[in-house]
């Protein structure tokens, strides 16, 4: 479809420099902008389609929970190990002066 419209922007097109009459010149330059932007659009339409990934590779809310989850359990993990190494160590230092 995208070549069919592409074909018609060129004919309309030589039409249009070719045209006697106004009424002719004004058509064909309409209908030549019209199946322009129809071609551009449908060949960024199929550019845009060859790299989009399906929908398939996608995913699912409960994976996505389930990645939330695993990332929310070692975060809480960390900093609970974090701050009792902090107390500890700051007991440690006065712990050897004594």
């Amino acid at each position: 479809m995208r070549w069919i419209l592409l074909l018609v922007t060129l004919f309309s097109f030589a039409i249009v420099f070719t045209a006697k009459s106004a009424a002719l010149l004004g058509f064909f330059l309409v209908l030549g902008l019209g199946a322009l932007f129809g071609s551009m659009f449908s060949f960024a339409a199929e550019r845009v389609a060859a790299v989009a990934r399906p929908d398939a590779v996608l995913l699912t809310d409960k994976d996505i929970n389930v990645l939330r989850a695993s990332i929310r359990k070692p975060a809480a993990n960390a900093t609970a190990s974090v701050s009792s190494a902090n107390i500890g160590s700051a007991n440690a230092p006065s712990a050897n002066r004594g």
